[in-house]
């Protein structure tokens, strides 16, 4: 008898459990569509300011920078 109430605790355990992960996921998935559509979103902006920092460094070409320089990928 002990046993059986043992199995029964046990399979209630493992289905809480997979009620949390999947939980969890969701909550995930969520947020990972948000921060998708953030990105997304703030792409114009970011084409923008390259076009502008482009546009600046393109016309003052004696200017030595670090962050002007090209970086090897």
């Amino acid at each position: 008898m002990a046993q059986i109430r043992q199995l029964r605790q046990r399979v209630r355990s493992v289905s809480s459990t997979a009620k949390i992960t999947r939980a969890q996921e969701m909550i995930a998935t969520s947020r990972i569509t948000k921060a998708q559509q953030a990105v997304a979103a703030s792409k114009p902006y970011s084409d923008q300011i390259t076009a502008a920092l482009t546009a600046l460094v393109s016309h003052h070409v004696g200017i030595d920078h670090p962050l002007l320089r090209e970086q090897p990928a």
